[in-house]
């Protein structure tokens, strides 16, 4: 996953560097030139919205997202040891999810296009169950590390 990681930081910057680009340009073609692209508004919404997906899967992998673990803390060792399973099992599950009903929204949004760039809406959406599968192997990382890591009161 560690490649992953580095090839999504990659393409985030990319993406990043492509929206200021096209922010830009949309401001230019409409001050300066007093024309409008056409496409100006919804390729920005687009590489926002893939952006924080892909972040997301950046974040859960770099352990970046908000996480209140002081009750877990204070357990003993084999009791917190089971709850972070346990928590890691309920992440993977809301993971799958996601996949699952990401895969939906994608079908469904294929028969659409969008408005400017007359794509299939799906493509737009498929960063849900693509971001989804990545933070659901990272998920699944986690868990297995939490599962073959001994207690540290535990024998050998």
């Amino acid at each position: 996953m560690r490649f992953v990681n580095r090839t999504l930081r990659v393409v985030i910057g990319l993406l990043i560097a492509t929206l200021v680009a096209s922010v830009a340009m949309g401001v230019f073609y409409r001050y300066l030139l007093r024309q409008s692209l056409h496409w100006a508004t919804e390729v920005p919404n687009v590489l926002l919205i893939w952006i924080v997906f892909l972040g997301s899967v950046v974040a859960f992998y770099e352990k970046r997202h908000i996480v209140f673990d002081a009750f877990v803390e204070a357990l003993p060792a084999t009791l917190s040891r089971l709850l972070r399973i346990l928590s890691e099992l309920l992440v993977l599950v809301f993971f799958v999810v996601l996949i699952v009903y990401g895969y939906q929204i994608v079908m469904q949004a294929m028969n659409s296009l969008s408005d400017a760039l007359k794509l299939p809406r799906g493509y737009f959406y498929i960063c849900l169950p693509l971001s989804a599968g990545l933070m659901a192997l990272c998920s699944l990382e986690n868990l297995f590390r939490l599962i073959i890591t001994k207690s540290p009161g535990s024998a050998p």
